[in-house]
């Protein structure tokens, strides 16, 4: 029930561009719930200014105008760390980005199939870090990839195909038939622009796979014999 209100908040707010009370009076979703999940849809001033003319009242807009002003000081604070750790990173070796994968593979990674690596995620930003983490440490080539997205029936298929071949740079002959969902009474719709399915990456190959896997044991078992000698 959760996940549909959720779908129905972003709609509304994304595509009829609906203020936060009038979302919450079609919904009757707790405000601190509906805060939540909108916080990354805010409207322009731009925006505000229009809507206001065709009719919105002086106590939504001033709500809006203060979430905006909100997000942008969150927005400075982010910069702000960002910018403390691009300094502090700027003398990073060579090893710190290996581990960093190793990690990442750790975490999200296929630890139980001998002879493939694979890893999936949702976010384009992880997948094409790993893809480029493969091809520097494991000596990968791009070519030797292959994908298969994890959709939903009622997605456009062919344009979630066509984003993430776009997105990674791999040709057609790269991906593997999607494997399509079907919804279930817990699911997203996913019709909204920033959802594109699951995208899993493979690479077939037992020498690899040893490699990434005893790499990961030896980084952790070498931590342990640090954390005893502490």
């Amino acid at each position: 029930m959760n996940s549909q209100l959720r779908e129905q908040a972003v709609k509304l707010r994304t595509e009829n561009e609906f203020s936060y009370g009038e979302i919450r009076k079609r919904l009757g979703v707790a405000k601190s719930t509906l805060s939540y999940w909108l916080q990354e849809f805010p409207l322009s001033e731009e925006k505000i200014k229009e809507l206001r003319k065709k009719g919105w009242k002086k106590s939504e807009v001033k709500i809006e105008r203060f979430r905006a002003a909100m997000r942008q000081k969150r927005k400075q604070k982010d910069l702000e760390v960002y910018n403390k750790y691009q300094k502090r990173f700027t003398k990073l070796s060579k090893d710190a980005f290996f581990i960093a994968g190793l990690m990442l593979y750790l975490g999200e990674g296929d630890k139980k199939n001998r002879d493939k690596i694979g890893l999936a995620n949702t976010d384009p930003w992880i997948i094409k870090f790993f893809i480029k983490w493969l091809v520097d440490f494991l000596g990968i080539t791009k070519e030797k990839i292959k994908v298969q997205l994890h959709l939903y029936e009622n997605m456009d298929i062919e344009k979630e195909k066509k984003f993430w071949e776009i997105e990674l740079g791999f040709q057609k002959k790269q991906f593997y038939k999607p494997a399509i969902r079907k919804l279930q009474k817990s699911s997203f719709s996913y019709k909204e622009s920033f959802r594109h399915g699951t995208c899993s990456i493979y690479v077939l190959g037992v020498e690899k796979k040893r490699e990434l896997m005893m790499a990961i044991q030896a980084f952790i078992d070498k931590y342990m014999e640090y954390k005893k000698g502490a």
